[in-house]
């Protein structure tokens, strides 16, 4: 007979003990899990993340009508991550290189990609461009000149990051 976790609030709704006293989540037993794929393992319940996403776009939508929201990849960043936020119509946050080929290799349309993070290299910025991400998010005044240098006088989607009293140096 299944039964709750006794610290249910830090795992999906899906999350019970089975009938073996497995922990077992979205209907599959993590120890089977373990057994077939080895440890360690990252489990992830794909009803209980798109219905977030789904509640997250409802609600800044509802008060906000023109609003884009993001999954910030730097959570977890893997291909099926990627193809279901775009899926879910979210915009994707990335941060390297590494994640920009993630999401390319998923699928996910570059254009709605932000590339985010401090001390970004003029080759970050070039990867980034090549591979059509749509918005590059500038974090400091240095990067206002490089992106400008590399675009050379093309159109590119830019927002300014603004931390007051924080040096990102």
């Amino acid at each position: 007979m299944p039964t709750e976790l006794p610290h249910a609030a830090v795992f999906p709704p899906s999350a019970l003990y089975n009938h073996l006293g497995h922990l077992e989540l979205a209907g599959c037993d993590t120890v089977a899990l373990a057994e077939e794929f080895g440890t360690p393992l990252y489990v992830y319940d794909e009803d209980c993340i798109r219905a977030a996403c789904r509640t997250f776009i409802g609600e800044f939508s509802s008060r906000y009508p023109d609003v884009e929201v993001a999954y910030a990849g730097k959570a977890f960043m893997g291909v099926g991550i990627a193809r279901l936020v775009a899926e879910e119509g979210m915009a994707l946050d990335v941060v390297s290189g590494g994640e920009a080929a993630i999401a390319a290799a998923a699928g996910f349309p570059l254009e709605r990609a932000y590339f985010h993070g401090n001390n970004k290299s003029r080759e970050e910025f070039e990867d980034a461009l090549s591979r059509g991400v749509g918005h590059i998010v500038i974090d400091n005044f240095d990067e206002i000149d490089l992106l400008a240098s590399i675009v050379d006088g093309r159109t590119q989607r830019a927002l300014i990051r603004i931390s007051p009293d924080v040096d990102p140096h």
